[in-house]
């Protein structure tokens, strides 16, 4: 997965960076390969697929900064940034923590912080609630008034009594995704008990200092030929020092992202994952009881899905286009944000580099930077949950300063982009 490079209130004064370091080391493990029979089928059908290119478009904009704007010390911006409109034809804009605030407004180049949070998380110590530290982070309505949200859930075993023996806090998380709702244009967000606040979760149970483990949805929802998907991410090869393939100590799950999709987004068990073959894989909760084929609820990751930020539907190509940015590694190539296209959100044409790190940090003073949480946002998407882009959307991220007093800002960039049949 993307992984949270951020922290809940409780956490607030930790050193970044040994935190980040931890998330770095999942995030550099390479995506393990499928048979070659199959990665020739996945080359071949992303062939007759059109790539898009783009290039940044005049200087960045802050749009929001914690020493500046922060409510609460738990009011950062971690997580991509999203937006919807809700039915009074306000724009709600998200960059969540596991406290979500928004900045609303008429549109997105008229926003005001708001200092009401519409949802809190829980710190419930009970992983198989699975309801401790939620960010969310993925929201679609069709009338601006009911809203489905997808979280990033986290359990923090550190956190709670008995449950983390080791000082390396990454080896005491456990990740699903959880569902809640808003009833009332996106001010105020539900959570559900379990299981009906269940998405996504590993058919595995928390074990102490034996993670991190756990699925995680770190892209927005997109309607495309009558589904509605959204991509899982996992953290990383599992359990720990496994090795990839046969053998005894083989990974139960492999690093990587796969998609998921569902008919209603207002029904949180709809959701299937992708199995390899079709979307039949079933997500079950294994603290309801024994999983006897576990195997049979992992996805196997499609490729070219590392690192994904976010998803959009580009109107005038009639494909799905993948964010993806990784700091840390080259897999793709150079540092930068790439971009990928699909059909059918299965198979996904080669990642091409639209803005480089270079780039990115040209304009910053000396420091410790990080940059992270990247999405593509259209200000005249024609849905209200702005899943849908043209030639020039806005490009949001987020550049974290691993030194004290580790302030975050939100930056926004116009982009050019067109399609390479």
């Amino acid at each position: 997965m993307l992984g949270r490079l951020g922290f809940s209130s409780t956490e607030a004064t930790r050193n970044d960076i040994s935190f980040k370091q931890g998330r770095k080391d999942i995030l550099m493990k390479r995506f393990f390969p499928f048979l070659c029979a199959m990665a020739m089928i996945a080359v071949s059908a992303a062939q007759n697929t059109p790539t898009i290119t783009g290039t940044l478009d005049g200087s960045r904009t802050i749009v929001f900064e914690t020493q500046v704007d922060s409510c609460s010390p738990n009011d950062i911006p971690d997580a991509m940034a999203r937006a919807f409109r809700d039915y009074t034809g306000t724009v709600h804009f998200v960059t969540a923590s596991s406290e979500m605030y928004q900045s609303l407004g008429p549109s997105l180049d008229s926003l005001v912080h708001n200092c009401t949070p519409a949802f809190k998380s829980f710190n419930d110590a009970n992983p198989a609630d699975y309801n401790d530290q939620i960010w969310l982070d993925s929201f679609y309505t069709f009338d601006g008034k009911r809203i489905a949200a997808l979280s990033h859930t986290e359990y923090h075993g550190w956190a709670h009594s008995g449950e983390c023996h080791t000082q390396n806090f990454n080896e005491c998380e456990y990740d699903s995704d959880t569902y809640h709702q808003s009833s009332d244009g996106g001010y105020h967000f539900k959570s559900f008990a379990v299981p009906n606040n269940l998405v996504a979760e590993v058919p595995f149970k928390y074990e102490i200092d034996r993670g991190p483990i756990g699925y995680s949805v770190d892209s927005n929802i997109v309607e495309y030929g009558g589904w509605y998907y959204a991509i899982v991410t996992n953290d990383g090869n599992w359990p720990p020092n496994c090795t990839p393939g046969p053998g005894p100590n083989r990974c139960l799950m492999l690093s990587g992202a796969a998609p998921m999709r569902t008919k209603d987004v207002f029904n949180p068990s709809s959701w299937r994952g992708w199995n390899g073959t079709d979307f039949s894989l079933t997500f079950v909760d294994p603290y309801l009881g024994t999983v006897e084929h576990p195997e049979q609820h992992v996805y196997p990751p499609v490729q070219n899905l590392n690192a994904v930020n976010g998803l959009n539907v580009y109107q005038s190509a009639n494909v799905v286009v993948a964010t993806l940015w990784d700091y840390w590694d080259n897999e793709y190539g150079p540092p930068g944000m790439y971009l990928t296209t699909s059909t059918d959100l299965v198979n996904w044409t080669k990642p091409t580099l639209v803005v480089t790190l270079a780039q990115i940090t040209a304009h910053d003073p000396p420091g410790n930077w990080l940059y992270a949480y990247f999405s593509l946002i259209d200000p005249d998407a024609p849905d209200m949950s702005f899943s849908i882009v043209g030639d020039h959307p806005y490009l949001y991220y987020v550049r974290l300063n691993n030194d004290p007093p580790y302030g975050r800002v939100v930056y926004r960039q116009k982009l050019t982009l067109s399609a390479n049949p």
